[in-house]
């Protein structure tokens, strides 16, 4: 039985791996933003020991403004490296870590439920979009997810020290964990009952304190607010206006309005409104998330096989459900908090309780001998292959835009033309383009460092990002929105820009999307 269950959790976590590490570096097809900076990050602590903002070992880094948390780049240094800057590269950990998240839901299950528990909770974990997904680009939530989920078995199997290690490090890899974990371990400390062993939970809190220090120091500080008030729900002025808007038909004194309607309950309102929007099988099951960087369009993060099982294993009670609807209601808090509907990244800690259900209701049909369970499986089969072939085949070039296509190929021309032009100037409209040009081009993170000291400059001028400056400089680089007719157009620059940029003008180089349409044109100065 031991060795047949070893067999059957080897051939899952086989399957797991082809499918985060097969074609990892081209699917999806290009790297995002946040890969690029990451990537560049943790190659600029691998040479100079300093981010490409010239701060030494920082705990968190500013890369676009947006202060990001350090635990996904400092995993990424010993891999850049030894093996170099690549699209590969960047993406493995997370893959890595979606590996070791299909293991981990196992023991969670083995240990909670039974051994077919477990496996199913692999199986599912393994090949369910929400996961797989997630597991191949590289996104800081996944490994906090992995992170969280051995916390979660360390705490169960009462190894509290080593539990709170891992518990107090997602909260530094990613901003949902800094929600996730803290309200988790008051869950596991009361239903344990914890709180009765003095010892134990004082050892278990000292560290995760020990952990939070840094995240409080930095939240007094201002800094790791930026991206929090971008996204809160109480952010969206003209929704809180409207809500203010409504006091005018309460009757009384002007106090019990406010008293009634007010910043703290319009949160309250949107909070709950947001949570029950998570169970919407338009998202769970159909949809899925309103951001094609996290989820494929026209599927949901779930499959509705999947739906059908969470059902009946809510509906035919043989375990304690306790931790699974724990793990849902305490994951989807931080999607829940922000004003971003159908967020598939921040509601990804509630994944695991979803899966745990869906794998307890495929053991009980097991158990009851469910006579169709065998065309229950070929259903589940089909939606699995109809997942992976969409995912594989067209979902890249679909969607190649949203992953910010084109910047690796105008960096190959630019590191063959460069050397021509005494000035380059680049559009901004698409984003900030520099850390992809670092990153492709490999820019010498010394030079970099020293160049982009002068754009910190957007911070004394009361700018939240970089990019909001009206124009900025690295080198003989300056980022922009290009005007044709304000420009120089001297014939030693090279400008840069989108399909619409240059009328008129004699184009030496398209970049083209997948679909054939423009995504850079290249022109000379005509001056």
């Amino acid at each position: 039985m031991a060795n047949l269950l070893k067999n059957k959790l080897l051939i899952i976590i086989i399957l797991a791996s082809v499918l985060r590490l097969f074609m990892l570096g081209s699917v999806p097809t290009s790297l995002n933003w946040d890969e690029v900076s990451q990537g560049y990050s943790a190659y600029s602590i691998a040479q100079t020991a300093k981010d490409e903002w010239g701060v030494k070992f920082p705990l968190f880094f500013r890369s676009y403004g947006e202060w990001k948390s350090a635990v996904y780049i400092y995993l990424l240094v010993p891999l850049v490296k030894i093996f170099g800057l690549s699209a590969y590269i960047v993406r493995l950990p997370s893959a890595v870590f979606g590996i070791l998240s299909v293991y981990l839901i196992f023991l969670i299950g083995k240990k909670l439920y039974s051994e077919n528990v477990g496996l199913w909770a692999a199986f599912l974990m393994a090949v369910t979009p929400w996961s797989l997904f997630l597991s191949r680009p590289a996104f800081e939530a996944n490994v906090a997810l992995s992170l969280v989920l051995a916390g979660v078995y360390l705490f169960i199997t009462q190894k509290y020290f080593f539990s709170a290690f891992l518990f107090g490090l997602a909260p530094h890899t990613y901003n949902s964990a800094k929600v996730v974990v803290p309200v988790l371990a008051i869950y596991l400390i009361y239903h344990s009952q914890l709180h009765k062993n003095l010892k134990k939970l004082s050892i278990f809190l000292t560290i995760l304190a020990l952990f939070a220090l840094p995240l409080l120091v930095n939240l007094s500080s201002g800094a790791s607010q930026t991206r929090f008030n971008q996204v809160s729900i109480t952010t969206d002025g003209k929704e809180l206006q409207a809500f203010y808007h409504l006091r005018r038909y309460i009757k009384g004194p002007e106090v019990i309005g406010k008293i009634i309607i007010n910043k703290s309950s319009f949160f309250v309102y949107k909070f709950i409104g947001n949570s029950l929007s998570y169970f919407d099988p338009r998202f769970l099951f159909w949809e899925g998330g309103t951001h094609t960087q996290q989820s494929l369009p026209y599927h949901g993060v779930l499959y509705i096989t999947e739906f059908l099982l969470i059902t009946y294993a809510l509906f035919h009670k043989k375990w304690n459900l306790h931790l699974p609807l724990a793990l849902i209601l305490i994951g989807l808090m931080p999607a829940a908090m922000t004003r971003d509907p159908g967020h598939v990244l921040r509601s990804v800690m509630a994944m695991p309780g979803f899966i745990i259900l869906a794998a307890m209701g495929i053991t009980q049909l097991g158990d009851n001998k469910f006579k169709y369970l065998r065309l229950f499986n070929v259903f589940l089969i089909a939606e699995i292959l109809i997942f992976l072939t969409s995912y594989f085949s067209w979902y890249g070039p679909a969607y190649a835009r949203d992953w910010q296509y084109g910047y690796q190929e105008v960096s190959s021309f630019l590191q063959h033309n460069e050397a021509k032009y005494d000035h380059i100037v680049f559009t901004k409209w698409f984003g900030e383009p520099q850390l992809f040009l670092a990153f492709y081009g490999k820019w010498d993170p010394d030079w970099y460092q020293k160049e982009n000291f002068q754009n910190l400059r957007y911070e004394q001028v009361d700018k939240m990002w970089l990019d909001q400056l009206d124009s900025y400089f690295i080198g003989k680089y300056t980022f922009k929105y290009i005007s044709w007719s304000d420009e120089t157009r001297d014939k030693k620059t090279l400008y840069i820009g989108k399909f619409d940029d240059f009328p008129g003008v004699k184009i030496i180089k398209s970049i083209h999307y997948p679909d054939g349409t423009v995504a850079f044109n290249i022109v000379e100065g005509d001056r």
